[in-house]
C-alpha cells in the first residue's frame, strides 16, 4: 500500500512519500521499492497509490502529450481519467502557483483543505493521531529525532510533514507503508528533493520514560550506545526537477539510491561499506553522470561530536553534533 501526504502552506508546497511495495499485504525486497512522486514536464509532480506499472503509463502518456507541459484542466482531467482506467488515485501538484488537486475514483475531490493525502486510510488516521500528538507534547520513551533540513525554503512543510510521517513509517502496527521517507518541495517553478538528517539522540538523563518532553524543556541531548552514530540522511540531486534521490544510513554505511528508468517507471539501487565522505563519488558513478549531491550527513557519536552545550541552566535545549560529510553549496559571505 501507500501513504503520501501533502501540504501547502503560503506558497510552499511540500510532498511526503514513503517507498515501500507490497503485494498480497507482505512487503517486498527493498530493490523492488519505488520512487510515489514523480516531476513532470511543466513545473508537475504527480504522486500517485496503486500500480507503480500502471502509474508509469500515465507519466508516460503526459510526456507524450505534452512534452513542454500542459495547463491545470489538462492535466487534471488525464490523470482523472487514469484514475478511472486504473483504481490508482493520484496528488497532482503544481510547483509555480503551489496548487494541490487529489484524484480518486477518476474525480478531483472538492475541498479547500491545505492538506491531502491518498494511499493506505488507517496509515493515514495515525499519521493524524502523531501529528495531534506532537502539537501537545514533543517525544517520550528511550530516544529523541532531531530532523535537520539543510536548505529547505522559510515557511515550507517539509520538516513538519517529515516529522510526522517518520514514525508512521516505523510504527509496526501500520503495515501498510514502510521503507524510507521522500521529502519533495517546490522551489518557485520547479521541485526538488530536500537534503536532511535525522539524528537519534539519547533520552535525557534529568527525565524517565514516562515523563514527556517538551519543546520548552532545558536539556543537553547526546547519544550514546544503541543511538550513537545512528542517522537516516536524504540526498538531493543538484539538479531541479529530476526524478531521482538517494538516502544513508550511517550505522551501517548503506547507501539507497531510487531513479527514474525507461517507461515512466523507478528502480532502486543499494550498496553496503560506503563510507560518508565516499556518497558523492558514489552515486556520479551510479547514475554514470555528475549527480551533484547535495547531502549533509550529521550524527550524534561519542567522542567525535562538537558539543554545543548550554551556556546557562536556564537556556533551551542543546545538541552535541559531528557532520560526516557535507557537499551543500557554499553561501559566498555578505559584505
Amino acid at each position: 500500500m501507500t501513504l503520501v501526504v501533502a501540504r501547502v502552506e503560503k506558497g510552499r508546497l511540500s510532498i511526503a512519500a514513503d517507498t515501500m511495495v507490497s503485494a498480497h499485504g507482505t512487503s517486498l525486497a527493498m530493490q523492488a521499492w519505488v520512487l510515489k512522486s514523480i516531476c513532470l514536464p511543466g513545473a508537475i509532480c504527480v504522486s500517485y497509490s496503486g500500480s507503480p506499472e500502471l502509474a508509469a503509463k500515465a507519466f508516460q502518456d503526459f510526456r507524450q502529450r505534452y512534452p513542454r507541459g500542459a495547463n491545470y484542466r489538462s492535466t487534471v482531467a488525464l490523470f482523472e481519467a487514469s484514475s478511472l482506467a486504473t483504481n490508482n488515485d493520484y496528488i497532482v501538484a503544481f510547483a509555480e502557483t503551489a496548487k494541490l488537486v487529489t484524484i480518486r475514483d477518476g474525480s478531483r475531490t472538492s475541498g479547500l483543505s491545505k492538506t491531502h493525502w491518498i494511499g493506505a486510510k488507517d496509515a493515514y488516521e495515525r499519521f493524524r493521531e502523531y501529528e495531534h500528538h506532537r502539537g501537545r507534547q514533543y517525544e517520550q520513551g528511550r530516544a529523541v529525532n532531531a530532523a535537520l533540513f539543510a536548505d529547505e525554503m522559510t515557511g515550507s512543510p517539509a520538516s513538519d510533514l517529515y516529522s510526522v510521517m517518520r514514525n508512521v513509517v516505523l510504527d509496526p502496527d501500520v503495515p501498510s507503508v514502510g521503507g524510507f521517507v521522500t521529502v519533495l518541495s517546490n522551489r518557485d517553478s520547479s521541485f526538488r528533493f530536500a537534503a536532511y538528517s535525522d539524528v537519534l539522540l539519547d533520552w535525557p538523563m534529568e527525565l524517565d520514560q514516562k515523563q514527556v518532553l517538551q519543546l520548552t524543556d532545558k536539556f543537553d541531548l547526546r547519544a550514546s550506545g544503541e543511538n550513537d552514530g545512528y542517522s537516516i540522511s536524504q540526498i538531493s540531486p543538484g539538479y531541479y526537477n529530476m526524478n531521482a534521490v538517494a538516502f544513508y544510513v550511517l550505522k551501517g554505511r548503506l547507501l539507497v539510491a531510487f531513479y527514474e528508468v525507461e517507461k515512466g517507471g523507478t528502480t532502486c539501487v543499494y550498496l553496503s561499506n560506503i563510507e560518508a565522505d565516499k556518497i558523492a563519488v558514489t552515486l556520479d558513478e551510479i547514475f554514470g553522470f555528475p549527480f551533484n549531491a547535495m547531502c549533509q550527513v550529521m550524527s550524534a557519536r561519542g567522542g567525535l561530536s562538537h558539543p554545543i552545550l548550554r551556556a546557562k541552566p536556564e537556556d533551551g535545549l542543546a545538541l552535541s553534533l559531528h557532520c560526516e560529510a557535507n557537499t551543500m553549496p557554499t553561501i559566498p559571505a555578505v559584505p
